[in-house]
């Protein structure tokens, strides 16, 4: 009787620390903070990120000026916080300009 409560016993155990293992979370996923964006001129936007770690860039919604659809986005290149350097976003074309902006994070 005594091994059969023994068994369930540790049976029991088991389980829970299973669940617990299941239950527990991952390592944490960086992320960029401190982050701001503005409108740089009238076709471009800038974006930096100050703190934390992971990737940024800037984007930006444009009218077309030419053929085609009305709005167009543009996205600046993949910053990291590290780097300390601002990620630009430009229109595409001479004629377009600035509707809105931000900023994406990675």
């Amino acid at each position: 009787m005594l091994r059969k409560k023994l068994a369930a016993a540790a049976l029991t155990v088991a389980a829970m620390t299973s669940g617990v293992v299941a239950l527990t979370a991952g390592p944490a996923l960086a992320t960029a903070n401190d982050c701001s964006w503005a409108r740089y001129t009238n076709r471009s936007v800038v974006a930096i990120c100050n703190g934390g770690s992971g990737n940024f860039r800037a984007y930006i919604s444009c009218h077309n000026s030419g053929a085609g659809p009305i709005y167009v986005v543009a996205y600046g290149p993949w910053k990291t916080v590290a780097s300390r350097s601002p990620s630009y976003a430009y229109c595409p074309k001479a004629n377009d300009y600035y509707i809105s902006g931000g900023l994406d994070i990675q």
